[in-house]
């Protein structure tokens, strides 16, 4: 019997008129896309439906085979996409981002209101080009320096108006929509010489500025402001938003080219010269630093573009014709572009140079029109990836005349990059700078890999997640105060001339080179910022170069050779030696090396710490700048470790080296470990050998936020019975911290092992005291014995030994039923053993080789659980949760590239946890790469369908697939909810302090806690608290003398310890565990383990709802009579005797508890301890 059918319901979504505009929208939410549903989706009915009608589907349609066109849609899509679900993606993505037929008649309207405007505007007077007066408030837009200039200006109205640009082609995607109008100015506003010195482009500015003038008093012209044409500030252009009765604002963009024969295009052949440089400069006549006169190309292409801006249109369009496949296609390459903040600003790889480029594909038969959108998009990339435009120039003229046009090759002289157009005389990559062309290089190379690797989502790495440039570099630079004085340093005023007077323009590709030569193959990628165009009031005059700010710079780092203390050159006997030691100066010194060869080299540290090697690109980006340009090494802002202080310790060793950021501690306890491993695996009298040992402590997996240092007994203490530490003077202060750390040793195999939990725990307590005797009696090293581990003292350091047998697992999941059956259960020991001796040393493991390829692994994850702890939520986020999901970013670095210093592997850590969609997908970390794309397809599958019953914040890893061990029950949604908060907050303040250039202090505000939420906060005494120097805002002052004390090396036997110290100890923690365990049901504790100075408490709302009067509910309570007049009775939280037992239980460790919120509290405000 056939199931029925249940009835379809067809959901028709219409426009909202009041919608908010273009530019408000965004991709990653939801916008007003239409759905559009074909009669076949529909099962043969019409679109034409009213709203909520239910449709019913004919039996026969349920069971039809497919027709033609679906039988060919599933042929492309296994061809053709990625995969069924990247089409489906895809399609509704353009469905998105393209501009629907009523919207496209809104503009079609718009521009026809505004041109009709333009067009009724009458001719005006002739002025003198320099008497700008008759514009009254009007600015011209355009920097008038010098402001003498011959010729007169004449208002003529436009001969047409072309509407231009993407949305002609049918590529305009949203958001931010902007149609572009183009006047063509007649040639009587024009006369002999225009092309000279700027007469062109003033004459064109004031154009604008009388268009400006006419439209301000036009109603329904809204935000008339000016802007620079594709950031170039030679090339202003007029935007305005046009609203006409009940329809959606319009932007458009107008700009002004010449009518065409106004100039011929040969006058700006690139080697001529059309501003005089004793013009510009103001030279006295006969005064000028040089008689020659200097080819003016990038004022030569500016004037160029207007020229040839039809020819190119009209190019384009016949190119692309109407296929809609290869729209499509470079509508995705946009939204790809747009995601990388590729095409913004002056010299940015705009939506007209891919069309363009798509096109020049289309004319070598390298795209055909049969692709589909994807196939254009994946073709575009390969070649982006493949072809260099440094080294071969591409051309779209068909024909080249060297009596009349510019070798393509001859555009190489002037600029780096060439792409010529359909006329031969213009190069379209003029002002594309080689750094960012290499990005676009590298980005297309890294889109294609992630479409070929099937574990990746690469829909989302390449179209929706936002790609800043502060997450991309591992080191940002500002270049703050450039002036025109660096211009005259690198001897660049001929570029400076020929830019107009922009210095940082001019300046930018000679600071390039020498950035990319001083940093030679330590950088793999160095690029400027692309900033927003500047947008101003006509009424204002254009903003000043000067304040547009600092330059900023991004390097991404090569891992390899990045953080080399050493540049060695050539031999001191070879040619090139000279020109090194002119490049390096006084930094350049001879050096013998190891193979006997005597060479230039460049030393730049003399310190082995990890910390200080990462310094060494800003240092040789500083020396580069000061040598060659002048830039003080003050003026040179480097962001790379500012977080840094946040690992370091005060303490020192006896080599007066410092701490560093604890790297060369992690080193240090683990040749610690390997020897004591080596002691171990070398014991004679064990009753079962030892098949593995592996520690589990954080150390090992170099994320203990600070590695512990080799203890040392104070002069105050003394040594018990059973060779222990004691500590004196109690009151004076607390002892010093010394942690132990956990290492597992998984036994050989037996048949012998008990069947039962009971004796087999018996057993495993007689191989502890029988291991604590073999090491004490071969070894004669400190030991300690405990039922179930033992802690044995090695150059000072404390390992905890723990023996394990998996059989044991299986024992403690053993229940026996009253019939005498013998099952297996899951039950929270087992699983909590499973994590112990196995999931965790697998896990440390792994992460310890993740470090070894990755060095910043190490800085970053510690960072991560150091910020975790000071928001006060390690007690609920595990570190082990913290530590899985930064090795995500460095096994799934998607659409990055991992990173290589701790500063940008934090951001994108709080950009991972503040903006994954914990709720619906689950964070496959791939360790060791176990996964199969068929596990990766089962973990998904199974986590929609057991959604209810899983982890909140849900990890899995090849080690726990479907367990999610370390967040089974924390964090809870309200801790997984301010999580979320607080990693957004943090990552946008972390985003503006390195933005605006920050001092180094000011980023410790990313660490200190809002307070405001916590209903209690219990303060400590500081005399107690054997971690203050771990505090974020510590006060060396105040650090007890004990804990100033200078690291021994424990290599010298005077040194070693021969009894154990006061370890894990740590009074904080251990009150924090009382008032957990006692008072866990009517608050949550809050603390930062590291130096934490206080105690937030947060009441649950739960805890006060009146309970019925029962023995078992008297704890902490109170007895409450109802007001109902029945008699009954309830108790209530005693909130008041609470407070005094908080203060009772840390008597000697509180000093007072603040009382902040008192919504269920008496009047009293303070218990002073």
């Amino acid at each position: 019997m056939k199931r029925k059918q249940a009835p379809v319901v067809i959901d028709e979504r219409t426009e909202d008129h009041d919608e908010q505009s273009e530019s408000e929208e965004s991709l990653s939410e939801n916008s007003d896309a239409e759905s559009s549903h074909d009669s076949e989706a529909n099962g043969g009915h019409s679109a034409s439906v009213p709203p909520g009608k239910k449709v019913k589907i004919m039996k026969r349609d349920l069971y039809r085979p497919p027709t033609n066109d679906e039988l060919n849609q599933l042929k492309e899509t296994q061809n053709l996409f990625h995969s069924s679900l990247f089409r489906l993606q895809v399609n509704e993505l353009l469905t998105e981002i393209q501009l629907k037929e009523k919207r496209n008649q809104q503009i079609n309207e718009a521009v026809l209101a505004v041109s009709q405007m333009i067009k009724s505007l009458k001719k005006s007077m002739e002025h003198e080009l320099q008497s700008q007066k008759w514009l009254k408030n009007i600015r011209v837009p355009i920097h008038q320096n010098p402001r003498a200039v011959k010729g007169r200006f004449q208002f003529v109205p436009p001969r047409e108006i072309v509407t231009a640009g993407s949305y002609v082609t049918g590529t305009c995607i949203k958001p931010s929509v902007t149609v572009d109008l183009v006047l063509v100015m007649p040639q009587e506003c024009f006369q002999d010489k225009d092309f000279m010195n700027h007469r062109y482009l003033r004459k064109r500015a004031i154009y604008l500025a009388v268009i400006a003038k006419r439209l301000r008093e036009v109603q329904g012209i809204q935000d008339l402001k000016y802007t620079y044409q594709n950031g170039n500030s030679l090339k202003p252009s007029l935007l305005l938003s046009y609203q006409g009765s009940g329809s959606r604002t319009v932007c458009l963009n107008i700009t002004a080219v010449p009518e065409e024969g106004t100039f011929k295009l040969n006058r700006f052949h690139i080697n001529k010269s059309n501003v005089r440089r004793q013009w510009f400069l103001e030279e006295e006549e006969g005064k000028s630093s040089t008689d020659k006169v200097m080819p003016t190309p990038f004022y030569n292409n500016t004037v160029l573009q207007d020229l040839t801006l039809t020819q190119n249109m009209e190019f384009l369009q016949r190119t692309l014709g109407n296929n809609t496949n290869i729209r499509d296609g470079i509508s995705l390459l946009k939204v790809w572009l747009r995601q990388r903040e590729l095409t913004q600003g002056f010299g940015g790889f705009s939506g007209f140079l891919i069309s363009m480029f798509v096109a020049y594909l289309i004319s070598q038969r390298k795209i055909n029109p049969l692709m589909s959108s994807y196939q254009v998009m994946r073709n575009v990339l390969l070649h982006l990836a493949q072809t260099d435009w440094t080294k071969d120039p591409l051309t779209l003229c068909p024909s080249f005349d060297p009596f009349q046009q510019p070798d393509p090759c001859l555009f190489y002289e002037h600029f780096s990059i060439v792409f010529v157009d359909v006329t031969g005389f213009v190069n379209l990559c003029s002002d594309l700078s080689k750094g960012l062309y290499d990005r676009v290089r590298q980005e297309a190379d890294l889109a294609v890999h992630f479409l070929e690797d099937r574990s990746v989502d690469s829909f989302s790495a390449l179209f929706m997640t936002p790609v800043e440039f502060l997450r991309k570099f591992d080191v940002t630079l500002h270049l703050q105060d450039l002036s025109r004085k660096e211009v005259e340093e690198l001897g660049l005023l001929d570029k400076y001339v020929d830019h107009g007077g922009d210095y940082i323009p001019a300046m930018k590709p000679d600071l390039l080179s020498l950035l990319c030569r001083g940093l030679g193959g330590r950088a793999s990628l160095v690029q400027y910022r692309q900033l927003p165009v500047p947008q101003w009031d006509v009424e204002s005059l254009p903003p000043s170069h000067e304040s547009l700010g600092s330059v900023v710079v991004g390097l991404q780092l090569n891992p390899e050779s990045a953080f080399s203390v050493l540049d060695k050159g050539p031999p001191a006997d070879s040619p090139e030696a000279k020109e090194f030691r002119e490049f390096w100066g006084d930094k350049s010194e001879l050096r013998r090396f190891k193979d006997g060869s005597v060479c230039e080299a460049v030393p730049w540290t003399k310190k082995s710490l990890l910390s200080e090697k990462r310094s060494v690109c800003c240092r040789v980006v500083q020396h580069v700048l000061q040598r060659h340009v002048g830039i003080s090494p003050e003026a040179v802002k480097c962001f790379s470790d500012q977080l840094d202080p946040l690992l370091q310790c005060s303490v020192n060793n006896n080599l007066g080296e410092r701490y560093g950021t604890g790297e060369e501690q992690h080193n240090d306890v683990i040749q610690k470990y390997d020897e004591l491993c080596k002691l171990l695996r070398n014991l004679k009298e064990l009753p079962l050998s030892i098949n593995s040992i592996q520690g589990s402590a954080p150390v090992f997996r170099y994320s203990e936020v600070f590695p512990p240092l080799p203890a040392m007994c104070s002069k105050d203490h003394k040594v018990g019975k059973g060779g222990r530490d004691t500590p004196q003077n109690y009151p004076k202060g607390c002892p010093d911290f010394n942690m132990s750390l956990k290492v597992i040793c998984l036994l050989e195999g037996s048949g012998k092992w008990p069947d039962e939990k009971k004796p087999f725990n018996r057993l495993m307590a007689a191989f502890h005291i029988q291991l604590g005797e073999s090491i004490k009696t071969q070894y004669g090293l400190p030991v300690s014995v405990y039922p179930r581990h033992i802690d044995v003292v090695k150059d000072n350091y404390v390992f905890r030994v723990t023996l394990g047998y998996t059989r044991e697992i299986a024992l403690t999941k053993m229940v026996r039923t009253p019939e005498g059956m013998v099952k297996y259960k899951d039950n929270e020991e087992a699983l909590n053993l499973e994590r112990e001796i196995q999931a965790l040393p697998r896990l440390t493991s792994t992460l310890h080789g993740l470090q070894q390829l990755h060095a910043s692994f190490s800085s970053t994850v510690r960072l991560a659980k150091r910020w975790m702890a000071a928001q006060l939520l390690s007690e609920y986020v595990c570190d082990e949760a913290v530590e899985i999901i930064t090795a995500y970013l460095y096994l799934h670095p998607a659409p990055y590239t991992p990173p290589s210093t701790p500063l940008v592997g934090f951001q994108r850590f709080l950009y991972l946890v503040g903006h994954h969609d914990w709720m619906n997908s689950p964070l496959m970390v791939n360790l060791n790469e176990e996964f199969t794309a068929e596990d990766l397809e089962e973990i998904r599958a199974r986590f929609q369908r057991e959604r209810s019953s899983r982890a909140l914040l849900f990890l899995s890893t090849p080690f726990d697939k479907h367990s999610s061990y370390w967040t089974r029950h924390w964090p809870t949604a309200p801790i997984l909810q301010r999580l979320v908060v607080l990693a957004r907050g943090s990552h946008s303040l972390l985003h503006s302090l390195i933005q605006a250039g920050a001092e180094n202090s000011d980023f410790k505000q990313l660490f200190r806690p809002p307070l405001e939420m916590y209903d209690l906060i219990i303060h400590l005494t500081w005399k107690q608290l054997p971690r203050q120097h771990e505090a974020v805002d510590w006060e060396g002052d105040h650090l007890p003398l004990n804990r100033k004390k200078s690291v021994l090396s424990t290599s010298d036997p005077a040194n070693t310890l021969q009894h154990f110290p006061v370890y894990d100890y740590d009074p904080a923690s251990l009150y924090l565990n009382e008032l957990k365990e006692m008072y866990g049901d009517f608050a949550l504790f809050f603390y930062d383990k590291y130096g934490g100075k206080y105690i937030a408490v947060l009441w649950k709302p739960t805890a006060f709802t009146p309970k019925d009067f029962k023995v078992s509910h008297l704890a902490g309570r109170t007895v409450k009579t109802t007001d109902s007049g029945e008699g009954d009775i309830t108790v209530v939280p005693n909130v008041e005797a609470i407070i005094d037992d908080f203060r009772i239980l840390g008597r000697g460790l509180v000093s007072n508890i603040q009382i902040q919120r008192k919504a269920h509290l008496p009047s009293d405000t303070t218990h002073n301890a």
